[in-house]
């Protein structure tokens, strides 16, 4: 499981990547032909942080505020109290209408990607779960084992 995870991780964070690109390039295209009052202040960026398992990157939208400021946007919750995997319209604030338009095209597949990720995550943490409850039976089982042949030898 391991190998293929970290596999499937490479494919997600490389599509990733492709998609921030193509984001990228569509808004600098539409900044272009903008008047200044109307050229957009949003970006996304994909990465991966000492912190983050092997594998695992981050996928996060910011608004850009000044000369080297940045805000990075919060996805919000989900009904569950779970940090969501999708950014709602109302996390971006205000926008043009080009803005919004190339949001509403990119964030759902920037949410798929970080959706999946998730389930590999969860996939992850079960496989250790299991891997460490046969470790402690095999530990026991030897234990076990040991006793057993430890009453036969004094009888």
């Amino acid at each position: 499981m391991a190998e293929h995870g970290m596999a499937i991780l490479a494919v997600l964070h490389d599509s990733a990547n492709a998609l921030k690109t193509e984001f990228t390039e569509a808004m600098l295209k539409e900044r272009r032909s903008r008047p200044p009052r109307e050229r957009g202040s949003i970006g996304v960026r994909v990465r991966q942080t000492a912190t983050s398992g092997p594998g695992i990157f981050q996928i996060e939208w910011y608004r850009v505020q000044g000369k080297q400021r940045t805000k990075y946007l919060k996805r919000g919750k989900d009904k569950d109290g779970r940090i969501s995997q999708h950014y709602r319209l109302g996390a971006f604030g205000r926008l043009t209408d080009w803005e919004k338009a190339l949001i509403l095209k990119y964030e759902p597949q920037f949410a798929k990607l970080r959706t999946i990720q998730s389930h590999i995550g969860h996939i992850r943490l079960r496989s250790y779960l299991i891997d460490q409850v046969l470790q402690r039976k095999d530990t026991l089982m030897n234990a076990s084992e040991s006793l057993n042949d430890l009453v036969e030898w004094n009888e």
